[in-house]
């Protein structure tokens, strides 16, 4: 069997982990498949050109329907865009992440059209969206309408309650990120420390009696991006190397190694904190949003109050259940 794992962008680091954590899950519920990974970051480049140099001052949500940045031409970037997902044969297609929203959904629009042209069922994996207000829903039902997945395994009770009912299969489950240590065990550091990653925030005061790596979770540039995207970006990176013990790299396995052998994270980042998490670290989530849902399912308790580790067994029986799903649903679509 031959599954097409269409990863999103690694726009920031925490998406990588996805990624991995996705190939993860589907390796362990089908260990003797082939898995072929595509990237989406041609959609976004394709995508951010098409939108243009200047930001949109109003909302895309009044002016557009799902599909409406690819469709609104005869001749645009997106268009002109190749996906490999779009050259392969495969059997099934999975696209993990927080991808319930217009940011992901508009972007990938031709490949789900090359994917409902050849028949191939899609399957969403830890599934989640940047928000549940009415005109997001409204969007993403409209693109399970016309791209019928055959199933959903969503990463938050939030995207469970909002679209189970409209696919055939659906499960409650987590996000893909809490698989990660199954694809990478990071060897041992030399030296104890505390990490601290905020990039949508300053730091705030951490008292620790360990040094302090201050990381970056968005070190890649805005391709394509519009002006304010790329001046936003610049001026969150501005005073990072005003810190002591800065690291900065493009291999999603340095920050692992920090995450799996630091005593604390603190973060603005959930995808800093999900895999120091899963490695048995703790964790303090310094940041208020709906995304911040996933965390609920393998807490005890809160993680913006304090730093927290996962209940592991808690974690391991979701993860269970959540390849039992997948296997489930691919068997079901095939």
């Amino acid at each position: 069997m031959q599954i097409l794992l269409l990863r999103t962008w690694i726009a920031n680091i925490g998406n990588g982990f996805i990624d991995k954590g996705a190939r993860a899950a589907i390796e362990r519920a089908f260990p003797d498949a082939e898995i072929i990974e595509a990237s989406g970051h041609p959609n976004l480049v394709g995508g951010r050109k098409t939108k243009g140099l200047l930001p949109n001052v109003f909302s895309g949500r009044d002016e557009s329907a799902y599909g409406e940045l690819y469709r609104h031409s005869s001749h645009t970037p997106l268009q002109n865009t190749v996906n490999i997902g779009e050259l392969v044969d495969v059997d099934i297609a999975v696209l993990p992440g927080c991808i319930l929203y217009e940011h992901v959904l508009e972007k990938y629009y031709p490949v789900f059209e090359k994917l409902v042209e050849d028949d191939t069922p899609l399957v969403l994996l830890g599934a989640g969206g940047g928000d549940y207000d009415r005109e997001t829903q409204r969007y993403v039902k409209q693109f399970i309408n016309e791209v019928e997945p055959a199933g959903l395994i969503t990463r938050d009770r939030d995207a469970y309650e909002s679209y189970s009912d409209d696919v055939p299969h659906a499960h409650d489950g987590i996000d893909c990120a809490f698989f990660i240590n199954e694809w990478y065990d990071p060897p041992t550091a030399t030296d104890e420390y505390d990490v601290a990653t905020f990039d949508k925030q300053t730091t705030p005061k951490i008292v620790s009696n360990r040094r302090v790596v201050h990381t970056d979770h968005y070190p890649f540039e805005q391709p394509y991006g519009n002006l304010w995207q790329k001046i936003k970006k610049m001026k969150s990176q501005w005073n990072l190397f005003n810190k002591d013990d800065v690291f900065v790299s493009d291999s999603i396995r340095d920050y692992l190694f920090l995450y799996a052998n630091t005593r604390v994270t603190h973060s603005d980042r959930i995808h800093a904190c999900v895999p120091t998490l899963v490695y048995g670290n703790r964790a303090q989530f310094w940041f208020d949003t709906p995304r911040g849902a996933l965390f609920e399912k393998v807490l005890d308790e809160d993680i913006q109050d304090e730093p927290v580790s996962v209940n592991q067994n808690l974690l391991k029986k979701a993860k269970q259940k959540q390849v039992e799903a997948l296997q489930s649903m691919i068997s079901n679509s095939l």
